[in-house]
């Protein structure tokens, strides 16, 4: 099975955590510097969070189709594309407060950005726990009919 999901969700959980410490920075030496590019960050991060759901519904259906799943990860695989569409909303809204607040050069919107920052670090971190147990609880993607035969040979 070719994913194209999981290259690009890794890049959505690293960037917020990069967006996270330039913020720090910034509201430690109040140099723009940092707040631009932790601007720049988030808004990488949305630009390929976009490229991860697309990868996500993708690979979601063709988990689906071919019973590369678990029975009790289907609905573990729903409940993550509902979190997922959400996280990309809220990595919206951060990103859109993160900008403003560094064209208005306002330090109480940074602030603010910030506790969106970690908002959407925390919710990011447990849209990938989901996803992780989706891959190594529920056999998520994994050609179930090749580790039968491969179990059956080992009997």
């Amino acid at each position: 099975m070719n994913v194209i999901h999981p290259p690009f969700v890794h890049f959505v959980v690293a960037l917020p955590l990069a967006a996270l410490f330039s913020q720090l920075t910034y509201l430690g030496t109040k140099d723009i510097t940092y707040a631009k590019a932790s601007t720049r960050i988030l808004a990488l991060s949305l630009l390929i969070s976009f490229f991860a759901v697309y990868g996500g519904l993708h690979d979601a259906n063709t988990i689906l189709n071919n019973n590369y799943i678990l029975e009790y990860g289907k609905a573990v695989i729903a409940k993550h594309k509902i979190l997922g569409f959400l996280t990309l909303l809220i990595l919206f809204i951060t990103t859109l407060i993160k900008w403003i607040a560094t064209m208005k050069k306002s330090f109480t919107l940074e602030k603010l950005s910030l506790l969106f920052i970690i908002f959407t670090i925390l919710t990011v971190l447990y849209e990938g726990n989901m996803g992780g147990s989706i891959v190594y609880k529920y056999s998520g993607g994994i050609d179930n009919h090749i580790i039968k035969e491969r179990c059956e040979k080992l009997k």
